[in-house]
């Protein structure tokens, strides 16, 4: 069964997940300085794609 926003959202919360031309896009809802190596935004092709990538985020918090 593939993932959905919601799903997503409940996954991880304080990111805020648009459907982009092509892909999906999360944008942090606080954002963090550049000083802090992490992402304020990360992509995905799918909300798949973009579930691994936000999971590799938080792995670095």
């Amino acid at each position: 069964m593939p993932l959905t926003v919601q799903q997503l959202l409940s996954r991880f919360p304080g990111w805020q997940i648009t459907d982009m031309s092509g892909g999906w896009v999360a944008m942090r809802v606080n954002y963090v300085p550049k000083s802090s190596g992490l992402s304020n935004v990360r992509c995905g092709e799918t909300l798949e794609e973009l579930a691994g990538n936000l999971h590799a985020e938080i792995r670095h918090q």
